[in-house]
């Protein structure tokens, strides 16, 4: 069961919050109709490749985008274009690249970038930086995102509080790595916002499995999986399984355990075949 779980997990954390932002977001008030028609399409045409899992595709529309963006002086256009291609780079594994695309909007100065989208590319960086283990990274890129949330009263407190919850438990901090998952859901349910929703939950399993309450932790995980299986979301899913297979088998129960890794290999093929 290890040897498939830990490369598995390490997708897996990298998939948190990676949440494409509106494609029609990029306009900034009036712009040249034709230029700013090419500008929608172009993003909307990266969000659609990026949900089929064409990374490289989206990557393309999302570098036109923002070439577009530029050529306007659209600020708002330029980050959430800039912020999407992040996430796409990500995904295909050029992570250097993926961190260099968020760099005029983090830090500088010349440019107008809200304070919204600031703390969205904060966000991306801790997220980032959890896929790369790099706890401590990811901690302070949280924690300035929260502070600059909390001044705007912004959409993204549940999921900032998630990359703190998962941050805390990757540090060895799972009662810490609990509460802030707890506020979290609650935050998320009364937003509607179920896929951070289901997230939280997650990292509640994951949490009370290392403080080693296997029973508690699957109770959250089974939540999750519900959820996930709502959304359709089948990398989430995949992480579902794989935290079921483990708590189960903490529990003591070995034919449980080994159904979940059978389902979450399965799933892994058909992503694999996908492509």
């Amino acid at each position: 069961m290890n040897r498939l779980q830990g490369p598995l997990r390490n997708r897996l954390q990298a998939a948190l919050g990676l949440a494409l932002l509106c494609a029609a977001c990029g306009a900034a008030g009036p712009q040249p109709p034709a230029a700013q028609a090419r500008l929608e399409d172009a993003s909307l045409r990266g969000a659609s490749q990026a949900r089929a899992g064409d990374h490289a595709g989206a990557a393309r529309r999302y570098e036109e985008a923002l070439r577009i963006a530029r050529s306007l002086d659209d600020a708002d256009g330029e980050a959430v274009n800039s912020i999407n291609l992040s996430i796409v780079y990500q995904r295909m594994g050029r992570v250097a690249d993926a961190r260099a695309a968020l760099a005029p909007v983090l830090s500088d100065p010349r440019r107008a970038f809200s304070e919204t989208r600031r703390l969205q590319a904060e966000l991306r960086m801790a997220i980032m930086d959890l896929a790369a283990r790099d706890t401590g990274g990811a901690a302070s890129w949280a924690k300035r995102a929260r502070e600059r949330c909390q001044a705007l009263d912004c959409a993204q407190t549940s999921a900032i509080l998630n990359v703190q919850a998962q941050a805390a438990l990757e540090s060895g901090r799972p009662a810490e790595a609990i509460t802030l998952a707890n506020a979290a859901a609650d935050r998320a349910r009364g937003q509607d916002d179920y896929s951070e929703y289901a997230n939280a939950l997650r990292i509640v399993g994951r949490a009370r499995g290392a403080l080693g309450d296997a029973p508690a932790a699957v109770q959250a995980l089974e939540k999750a999986l519900e959820i996930d299986r709502e959304l359709a979301d089948p990398r989430k899913i995949m992480a579902d399984l794989l935290e079921l297979a483990h708590a189960s088998l903490a529990a003591g129960n070995k034919q449980a355990a080994r159904n979940y890794q059978e389902r979450a290999a399965a799933i892994n093929r058909a992503l694999r075949d996908e492509k």
